[in-house]
């Protein structure tokens, strides 16, 4: 599997979709999303720009791997999510005692 068919794999299962759904809402068949997954074939631009569009994506990771934002590199998807996600909370929310009561909870089990 190519990385980048990698990362489109990921973004169709962290959206809980199958290859038809995914394949669907950018624009493609099930049988080029199935190839480009396994790394047999890389997506058109317009697929990369559909997905881009569709999942709100950086485009940069998407395309590298890397994502770099604000100056900052971000080391895969999961930790950029956590930043938008972060970004996303109230005031109240924003604080390190929530991130410190989770990791004293992960220590206990």
């Amino acid at each position: 599997m190519s990385e980048i068919g990698y990362r489109i794999k990921r973004i169709r299962k962290e959206n809980n979709l199958n290859q038809s759904q995914f394949a669907k809402s950018i624009g493609i068949s099930q049988g080029n999303l199935s190839e480009i997954e396994m790394g047999n074939s890389n997506p058109s631009a317009e697929t990369l720009i559909s997905i881009r569009a569709q999942y709100n994506v950086n485009f940069n990771w998407l395309l590298t791997g890397v994502d770099s934002e604000d100056g900052i590199t971000y080391e895969d998807y999961e930790e950029i999510k956590l930043v938008e996600i972060y970004r996303n909370l109230n005031d109240y929310d924003k604080n390190e005692e929530v991130v410190q009561l989770k990791i004293r909870l992960r220590s206990n089990l």
